[in-house]
């Protein structure tokens, strides 16, 4: 699992990495198994995804690097399993899928404003904090004045004072003006229904696959475009947005893709798994939305 996502469907099924995809794998496929990944099976795996071993490899080389892999090897045979922080990312992203669309949540009309300082020679601090808050689902209102609609006051100092800024305030309240921007202004609302209705059609165009190979790579390609919605939209309320808003009826249709696509999946990641170890086969894990 997880987000980051090409063009025409580009904006609902994002090109993504190869270790991004690595994850995916570990979060739909091999959910809290104690055990660790035979790394052929995974690189089996990746290469009905489109990924050329050269890059599965890197791939997950790369996860090592950056602490979410850990690597074991017994005699020839080596394996890969989640690092605690992998495994914290992978139950993160496990609770915003969870919980995404599937109702639209009641809103009280307040907003969390954060208002900081940065001074301009502090390039680098300014970027990491515009980019931790975007991620929390904050976006500008004004230079300096980020909001949000449901992220607490308390989380958003929280994560300024871990980069290290100094000079930072926030609060939750209702939003007056008068003039200037309005709090419908701070994202680009057409942008986001743009990316709904290219994951629609997307899902309008997929077919029932004619093998495993293929209702795996489809799966793993719907759950990868439906995860970049962490980032286009924060989960605003319904009460600024259009009232045939897709969030939703989109969030339905794709877990019943999900789920449909499982059977076959988790048959041909079994197969992969089965192939280096047939016991450890049995730890397949069929998680559904």
């Amino acid at each position: 699992m997880m987000s980051t996502a090409l063009g025409g469907e580009a904006i609902a099924v994002r090109r993504v990495s190869p270790a991004r995809q690595v994850l995916t794998l570990f979060g739909d496929y091999w959910w809290h198994v104690p055990e660790a990944l035979p790394t052929g099976a995974a690189l089996r795996a990746l290469g009905d995804l489109g990924v050329k071993e050269p890059a599965a490899r890197a791939a997950l080389a790369r996860l090592v690097e950056i602490g979410l892999l850990a690597t074991e090897r017994e005699g020839r045979r080596t394996s890969h399993r989640l690092t605690e922080r992998g495994s914290a990312v992978i139950d993160d992203e496990a609770r915003w899928l969870d919980a995404f669309g599937v109702r639209e949540p009641e809103w009280d009309g307040a907003w969390t404003v954060v208002a900081f300082s940065i001074p301009e020679s502090h390039r680098a601090l300014r970027h990491s904090s515009r980019t931790r808050l975007r991620w929390l689902g904050f976006a500008p209102l004004y230079d300096g004045v980020w909001i949000s609609a449901r992220v607490p006051a308390s989380d958003a100092l929280a994560q300024l004072t871990e980069l290290g800024v100094a000079d930072a305030t926030a609060l939750r309240a209702p939003l007056e003006r008068s003039g200037g921007a309005s709090p419908r202004s701070a994202w680009n609302l057409d942008e986001i229904r743009g990316h709904y209705d290219a994951f629609g059609a997307v899902l309008d165009a997929s077919e029932t696959p004619a093998s495993g190979a293929e209702a795996l790579a489809l799966r793993s390609r719907l759950m990868l475009g439906w995860q970049s919605f962490r980032e286009s939209d924060p989960a605003l309320p319904l009460a600024i947005l259009a009232d045939d808003w897709p969030r939703v009826p989109l969030r339905r249709r794709f877990a019943q893709w999900h789920g449909s696509l499982a059977p076959a999946s988790v048959q041909r990641f079994r197969a992969f798994v089965a192939a280096v170890d047939p016991a450890l086969a049995e730890q397949v894990t069929d998680r559904r939305l």
